[in-house]
């Protein structure tokens, strides 16, 4: 595997702690009677949550900040 496909699978793997910690908290708010907050964390996450699905052509993208500012650079 080349460095560019372990980024990609390392950030795969954060996205899916990310999404496995905003349930929990989700199924802990709801737990404690707090629906608006919930739903509040349900809102912002809602896109992340259908990624992959097959009707789903969003993708998620990112940067990393040394290229970023490689480029910068090198354009100035």
């Amino acid at each position: 595997m080349n460095p560019l496909q372990q980024e990609h699978e390392s950030i795969a793997r954060q996205v899916d702690k990310i999404m496995t910690n905003r349930h929990r908290r989700f199924m802990f708010l709801m737990k404690r009677d707090r629906s608006d907050d919930a739903i509040a964390i349900g809102e912002e996450f809602q896109e992340w949550m259908h990624l992959g699905d097959e009707n789903d052509d969003e993708e998620l993208l990112y940067f990393r900040l040394d290229d970023l500012m490689t480029e910068y650079d090198e354009r100035s």
